[in-house]
């Protein structure tokens, strides 16, 4: 048995075992027109016809073979529609699938065909919580679906790759580039907060919170616990977790734009990081309010929103250079003190990337902008929150801060 055999053999099998994955969902389920048995068998089958097809030189034998298929899911849905008439298609749409996996794996397509089969195992397995979620979908969320498509798939490919303006600092490619991927984190916080709403209490609030808007979040939070202070305990661990949340959003959107610029990150963030999860622990246990949150974000995919996003992103661009020109590093530490915090994150990981900033500068800006953020936010708890949440709120946030400090400069 040579190489090619074997090589054979191995695809062979592995569309076998793809087959009785997708079969083995469809045989617990029940009531189908094929299962266990079934569904390996036809990925077999494509595979079998790609083989003859290579060795007899007649690749119109895949088409046959899909044919065949076809007509035979034709028969079996005709047969029992007699006994047990059911307008579903979900089955056939899966057989169809799963001959085109065994075909995609003896062209040497074994990624995407495993690919293929574990996704279309996980919608078949998934029916009644997709179908839940389905349910739960309002028609505003559509709406912002079509919206994120928009500035992601139209706006954004038209737009021009090259830089303009003073400093050559504007690029509108890439300006639109981050409004896309603010808008599309924003968005999937915005979705998992939808799912699991209130079930899990406060702490869940606040960690899918912070995905949407930790500044929304502290707003909101104290407005509540100023109508409701018996609130004050739980709502300082929701901020509290928002905020620690804020920072992994930080490393994800400095790795996607320039990763290197992680290594000298990494500590005061993972520092920070951990600091914040425990004293929103601590104000977790010492919590005794029962009382249900009601956490009811906007959607985030609004267009309005992103454009306005990438006004400020392009202003910021543009005082970050002109800072760095004029006056040095003292200049850009100014702009990070005032400019929004992913605004300043984004763009001084892209001028990191080209050669502006080096890592070094570019790391202060970002620990400037996280510290100036949480000073804000505690402001806005001391404004509008009673008391008893302002000072968990500050404990909270001065252990924070005290803790990036220390790991920035040692």
């Amino acid at each position: 048995m040579d190489i090619t055999t074997l090589h054979i053999l191995k695809d062979l099998i592995l569309a076998l075992l793809l087959g009785a994955l997708m079969g083995l969902e469809r045989e617990r389920s029940g009531g189908h027109i094929a299962g266990m048995r079934t569904f390996p068998l036809i990925s077999l089958v494509g595979g079998i016809c790609v083989v003859l097809g290579q060795l007899t030189n007649a690749h119109w034998l895949v088409a046959v073979g899909f044919a065949a298929i076809v007509a035979l899911t034709i028969m079996a849905n005709v047969l029992q529609a007699r006994r047990a008439p059911d307008p579903g298609l979900t089955t056939e749409i899966a057989i169809l699938i799963c001959y085109f996996v065994g075909v995609l794996l003896l062209y040497g397509q074994t990624i995407l065909a495993i690919s293929m089969a574990f996704a279309t195992t996980a919608i078949l397995y998934f029916k009644p919580h997709l179908h839940a979620f389905s349910r739960r979908v309002e028609k505003k969320d559509i709406y912002a679906i079509f919206q994120l498509g928009l500035i992601s798939f139209i706006i954004l490919p038209i737009l021009p790759d090259r830089s303009y303006g003073p400093f050559d600092a504007l690029n509108p490619h890439h300006i639109w580039l981050m409004v896309v991927l603010i808008s599309g984190i924003s968005f999937l916080g915005y979705l998992i907060l939808k799912l699991v709403g209130n079930r899990w209490g406060g702490p869940a609030v606040g960690l899918l919170g912070g995905m949407v808007s930790s500044t929304a979040t502290t707003l909101s939070f104290s407005r509540r616990s100023r109508e409701t202070p018996q609130l004050s305990r739980i709502a300082s661990v929701v901020i509290i977790l928002a905020s620690a949340v804020l920072l992994v959003r930080v490393a994800f959107e400095v790795a996607v734009i320039h990763p290197e610029l992680l290594q000298p990150l990494a500590i005061p963030l993972s520092v920070m990081l951990a600091v914040g999860l425990l004293m929103a622990l601590i104000a977790w246990k010492k919590s005794s309010s029962d009382q249900p949150l009601v956490l009811e974000p906007k959607n985030p995919a609004e267009l309005t929103s992103a454009l306005t996003f990438g006004l400020l992103y392009g202003a910021v661009l543009l005082a970050v250079a002109a800072g760095k020109y004029y006056l040095g590093s003292k200049g850009l530490y100014a702009v990070s003190l005032i400019a929004g915090l992913t605004a300043i994150t984004l763009s001084s990981a892209r001028f990191a990337q080209v050669g502006t900033l080096s890592l070094f500068q570019a790391r202060n800006a970002i620990l400037l902008a996280i510290m100036a953020n949480l000073a804000f936010k505690l402001m806005v708890v001391s404004i509008i929150g009673p008391l008893a949440l302002t000072r968990w709120t500050a404990l909270g946030f001065t252990a924070m801060a005290l803790a990036g400090v220390l790991a920035w400069w040692v």
